[in-house]
């Protein structure tokens, strides 16, 4: 029997964090957000796994723009573990809706909670916890609901195009107090030019929106813009690119990591909406033939769908969660054999967790939050798959014996999503990498410790900077002293993403690769192994 590491002396690598260099930006950078959040397996509803990580910055043409002040739980999962002293965010400058609201006109109610959710997202608040908060949309027709996140997502998505065209258009951009009276003149913008609303309805919708918000003196000017977009809007837009929708600093890291032809085929996938990717318990040829899906490397199944997941067939039953196809493949690679002991660490909202379960382990899962730790437990339950929850800081967890493996599914900038997540194009910026990365260092060298002799762990991030993948497993592998090292992945074990397999055996998934599919996340993902 191989000797196992006591708990009470877990292996710390003690090598202070490499402080890697991150592209800066031009505008003076804002305090870096702490937080942190996990990769979305998918946005379309409250009831399907869901959640996300961070992002920000924006383009050449939206770096006037006032960084916004992250508020609300971002931040969650992440503050407790990161001891870098994050300071709470500053409010947000008071909003028109702060005073007595007027009647909104029932035609107006799903533009006015598309403005809501705007706002909502340039405070830092992510688009998916602002959805599924939100009161009145639960009292629309499933038609406006699906229109609400229509317009919310390509407001988002496009939205440094769309700044680049009305830039042109607005001699005075609205500021202060009436800053957010450009979320409306992007709303207006993005039906117009992306959407394809009528002249007439587009324009009468946005002044009259300006006027509900309370920005009466600025109906002229919505007026005055919109019809020059009629006119005009279409040859300014066709003068943009999808480029103009990254960060600039998103857009100089991957141009320099990965090449301006991969750059800008990602740049046009985050365009598009995403597919709805399924994980199932079983039966994976019969669940695609049930749901009118696609089976993807024998595991995921894809369909084309905007509603609400959970009105297909089989949800209640809980025979399948949602789950991107990219996202499946870190919990595949601990290759989890019946009863095995098993650490899944930052758990929340529960997708790897559920594979995990699924594969024959015996499941404790962990997290900081326990509204996400109670997330985790309503998912479960429909799945009815059991787990062991502890809600505790990774960073500082100890087991009460070594276990067999452990998955780090850690927080980062998930720059991998922003087709899923258009809102971390406007909220993460290039100085907040490293804060990240104190955070997955620390979950990383104390989750080693918990590995009996030979027993392995995933570490993943849905990230596509190499700060938070590679540079992170190379630092951990030169801390370690042959303590612990890499358990290459093979090509059968990657299956469909056998080549995005790199030289040092781990996996980098660019969606740029993936294109033939329709795309996919990006991530990182290596295997270790403990070799005591």
């Amino acid at each position: 029997m191989p000797d196992r590491k006591t708990p009470s002396t877990p292996t710390r690598l003690d090598k202070p964090l490499l402080r890697l260099e991150t592209p800066k930006r031009a505008a003076k950078p804002r305090p870096a957000n702490r937080g942190e959040h996990k990769a979305a397996d998918h946005p379309s509803s409250g009831k399907s796994f869901s959640g996300g990580k961070p992002s920000s910055g924006k383009s050449s043409a939206n770096n006037n723009r006032p960084a916004p002040h992250p508020t609300g739980d971002k931040t969650a999962n992440a503050a407790s573990r990161a001891k870098t002293g994050g300071k709470p965010a500053k409010p947000a400058g008071k909003r028109p809706e702060s005073a007595p609201k007027k009647a909104v006109p029932t035609s107006l109610t799903s533009r006015r909670i598309v403005y809501d959710l705007l706002v909502a997202v340039d405070e830092g608040i992510q688009l998916d916890k602002a959805l599924s908060s939100n009161h009145d949309l639960p009292k629309l027709e499933d038609r406006d609901r699906r229109f609400v996140r229509l317009l919310a997502t390509t407001s988002l998505r496009h939205r440094g195009q769309l700044e680049r065209v009305l830039a042109p258009l607005v001699a005075r951009k609205p500021f202060g107090a009436q800053a957010n009276a450009n979320l409306i003149l992007l709303m207006g913008a993005a039906q117009l030019l992306l959407l394809k609303t009528g002249a007439h309805a587009a324009v009468d919708s946005t002044v009259e929106l300006m006027r509900q918000t309370g920005f009466d003196r600025l109906c002229g000017l919505a007026n005055a813009v919109m019809r020059r977009l009629t006119r005009e809007g279409e040859a300014l837009f066709e003068a943009t690119s999808h480029m103009d929708n990254l960060p600039s600093w998103l857009q100089q890291s991957w141009r320099h990591y990965w090449g301006e032809e991969a750059t800008t085929a990602i740049a046009d996938l985050a365009m598009l909406p995403p597919p709805l990717d399924i994980s199932v318990k079983d039966d994976a040829a019969g669940w695609a033939d049930k749901l009118d899906a696609r089976l993807i490397g024998n595991h995921s199944l894809r369909r084309e769908f905007d509603g609400d997941p959970s009105l297909l067939v089989g949800f209640d039953e809980g025979a399948w969660w949602v789950q991107d196809a990219a996202a499946a493949l870190p919990a595949r690679l601990l290759n989890i054999v019946k009863d095995e002991a098993v650490i899944d660490l930052c758990a929340a909202p529960g997708g790897k967790t559920a594979q995990l379960i699924a594969a024959g382990g015996r499941v404790t899962a962990i997290d900081n939050s326990r509204k996400r730790l109670d997330r985790l437990r309503r998912n479960l339950k429909r799945l009815k798959l059991p787990a062991d929850l502890v809600l505790a800081d990774g960073a500082s967890y100890s087991p009460d014996a070594p276990v067999d493996a452990v998955l780090v599914d850690a927080p980062c900038s998930a720059t991998g999503t922003v087709r899923r997540r258009p809102d971390i194009l406007n909220q993460r910026e290039a100085e907040d990498i490293i804060a990240l990365q104190q955070i997955q260092w620390d979950l990383v060298t104390n989750a080693l410790g918990w590995l009996r002799s030979g027993g392995r762990m995933v570490y993943a991030t849905c990230s596509l900077q190499p700060e938070e993948g590679e540079d992170i497993i190379s630092a951990v592998i030169d801390a370690a002293d042959g303590r612990f090292g890499i358990d290459p992945i093979t090509a059968d074990q990657a299956g469909i993403f056998a080549k995005s397999i790199t030289e040092t055996g781990c996996i980098r998934i660019l969606p740029s690769d993936y294109v033939d599919i329709g795309g996919v996340d990006g991530f990182f993902i290596a295997r270790l192994m403990s070799l005591e």
